[in-house]
């Protein structure tokens, strides 16, 4: 009985893995084989007697209709080439090591069946970057002002919710990870209503974590580095760029930043037991096509670190409460709803001595300190900062980037922006508190992740 491929792939039912646009090839020995049996998720290939080398290639694509002023697109979401070696007399596939990757495929599972070898594409995620570019209004600011260091790749999800995902890599990334790759998921406040990847987005709530402040005084007033005067209503721009990509790149750190696009303020799977092989499922994708490099254990989840901002605090909680088992380190940037889970960080902090929360304050200051100084009698003090320590720290001359922000102030506005909780709870994610004789440009998450054992 000739070995038969089975070559399978979940969620055939998706958008963005249509059946029409899956093109799944075998050869043995060089020699295209036919397609034996066929359905959505499923292609089968007949292995000839005698034949000692089989290779796989699969490529799927994604195609949507015109939108607005967006034409139709037709994209490749998603490339896998692996080949096998035919062992056990003709009965089995061994998997042969990819040249670029040194490895076999790290989205190629191989199972077996009776009479066949199954081979399993990893699926979970897909690359839709270029459709992401094409629907979001603001892709072209990134375009245009994103620094080299990092790559931003859009991730959609095949099944389940949130359907986007975005991956922030920096360089250090490349390298091999033979302990895991380690991610650090980050939890923003609610975003727009969306239900597909093909209709109008909006980058701007992205570009103003990712993208550094610009120090140009003729800088778009959002840009700037400073408190600049917003041109429709003369009111003071106080939602500064907050430079997670700089930060990444600068801390040296492997990290992957990932961050999961809510539909409003639902983050889905996200904040569930699921997150960690999320995580995971997209680095393999990530792995896959080279973004990261990958160790002897192939494209896996090593640390994984949680992020929130303001009310991205919510979801954070809820998913440290559903992984505090899997999860290392917890960034805190004035997050909202703190002071009801410090029974949960406390318990979370006891169950390793290794893991570490650092926390951001404006509106939340008070309470960060007193977590801080309550959880430091059970832990290594050093496991537990709060920055500032406290109201002192938005003084001016206490601290250098603080007093550059406020420098466009004049006499009348101090008082009101130097004393205002919501100025200082946007200072609590884009600011930082730079040590002494170090540049001002040094972020809290920069300092986090240079301290992190990510």
């Amino acid at each position: 009985m000739p070995l038969k491929l089975r070559v399978t792939w979940r969620n055939a039912g998706s958008p963005l893995l249509p059946d029409a646009l899956a093109d799944v090839q075998a050869t043995a020995d060089d020699a295209p084989l036919p397609i034996r049996g066929a359905k959505p998720g499923l292609r089968e290939f007949e292995i000839p007697a005698g034949a000692a080398r089989v290779a796989l290639r699969a490529r799927f694509s994604a195609a949507f209709g015109a939108f607005e002023d967006v034409p139709a697109l037709r994209e490749e979401v998603l490339s896998v080439e692996q080949a096998f070696d035919v062992a056990g007399a003709g009965t089995a596939l061994s998997p042969a090591p990819d040249l670029a990757l040194g490895q076999p495929h790290p989205l190629v599972d191989m199972q077996s069946a009776p009479g066949a070898a199954v081979a399993q594409i990893g699926t979970d995620f897909v690359d839709i970057t270029p459709f992401w570019m094409a629907y979001a209004r603001y892709a072209d600011e990134h375009q245009r002002e994103h620094q080299p260091g990092t790559e931003l790749v859009a991730l959609g999800a095949t099944a389940g919710d949130p359907k986007i995902w975005f991956a922030s890599i920096p360089e250090a990334c490349k390298a091999p990870q033979d302990d895991g790759i380690s991610a650090l998921v980050f939890y923003r406040p609610e975003g727009y209503a969306y239900s597909r990847v093909d209709q109008r987005h909006e980058m701007f709530g992205l570009n103003r974590y990712l993208l550094s402040p610009d120090p140009d005084p003729d800088a778009s007033f959002w840009a700037r580095d400073v408190f600049a005067l917003d041109p429709r209503d003369n009111s003071r721009w106080v939602y500064l760029r907050c430079g997670f990509e700089a930060a990444l790149a600068a801390s040296g750190k492997a990290v992957v930043m990932l961050h999961p696009w809510p539909n409003g303020t639902n983050f889905g799977a996200a904040t569930t037991a699921s997150l960690p092989g999320l995580a995971e499922a997209a680095l393999r994708l990530l792995g896959g096509t080279q973004k990261v490099g990958l160790g002897q254990g192939g494209a896996r989840l090593g640390k994984l670190g949680l992020a929130g901002f303001s009310a991205g605090g919510l979801p954070l909680w809820q998913a440290l409460a559903a992984n505090a088992a899997r999860v290392s380190e917890v960034f805190a940037f004035d997050a909202r709803g703190i002071g009801k889970s410090e029974a949960l960080l406390a318990r979370w902090l006891a169950g390793d001595a290794s893991r570490k929360l650092r926390m951001t304050g404006g509106h939340q200051l008070d309470a960060n300190t007193a977590i801080a100084r309550r959880l430091a009698r059970n832990a290594d003090a050093a496991r537990v900062s709060s920055l500032p320590p406290d109201k002192g720290g938005y003084r001016p001359g206490v601290n250098a980037r603080w007093d550059h922000v406020c420098s466009s102030l004049d006499d009348g506005e101090k008082d009101a922006y130097l004393n205002a909780d919501r100025v200082w709870h946007q200072f609590a994610v884009f600011g930082g508190c730079p040590g002494a004789g170090e540049p001002r440009d040094v972020t809290f998450l920069q300092r986090f992740l240079e301290a992190s054992e990510l």
